[in-house]
């Protein structure tokens, strides 16, 4: 799936969790914004992925790029791996989300599970969206490169198919609806 996919997927679920658990609004910004950089993540063993880009505010602001670039510098050595690998695995997302919860709970304690849940409902956003996919992924490597599937073979998405697309369309749609329902 392309990286829009992808954070529609788990931006959108993160949204929906938020307002079904009447999440306060420090928690529900932490966990929507976790879950877009989460969504981001089991991609990060391609090199020109999209979480290697700079956002808008890291190139406008020196701090923030300075502060971007640190943080993307472990995440460079996975470029090495082969992709839908390891990093798009059950323990990748864990790893994930134990290192989130205990990095932002050294800087902010009160939104830390907040963090640790946004990054885990992200990747595993990405890791389900990857499974439908005629590639699928390899879940439970490193145990095994066994790649599983969530659909039958004629029912899977090709990436950047008009299936995608329609896809995309209807979980941000679904999104929406489901949080203004939660929310009202």
């Amino acid at each position: 799936m392309r990286w829009m996919t992808h954070q529609i997927a788990g931006v959108g679920l993160a949204a929906v969790c938020a307002a079904a658990l009447d999440a306060p609004a420090a928690d529900a910004v932490v966990l929507i914004g976790a879950a877009g950089l989460g969504s981001l993540l089991p991609d990060a063993d391609l090199a020109g992925s999209r979480v290697y880009r700079r956002t808008r505010v890291e190139r406008r602001v020196l701090l923030a790029r300075v502060a971007g670039t640190l943080a993307r510098l472990p995440l460079r050595l996975l470029v090495v791996l082969g992709h839908r690998g390891v990093t798009h695995s059950l323990l990748a997302c864990a790893l994930a989300a134990v290192l989130s919860w205990l990095a932002v709970s050294l800087v902010a304690p009160g939104v830390a599970l907040a963090a640790g849940a946004g990054i885990a409902i992200g990747y595993g956003a990405h890791l389900a969206a990857d499974a439908s996919t005629p590639s699928g992924i390899a879940f439970w490597a490193p145990l095994t490169r066994r790649r599983i599937h969530v659909l039958p073979a004629p029912a899977r998405i090709p990436t950047g198919s008009l299936r995608e697309s329609v896809l995309a369309l209807l979980l941000a749609g679904g999104a929406v609806a489901a949080s203004v329902l939660l929310s009202g």
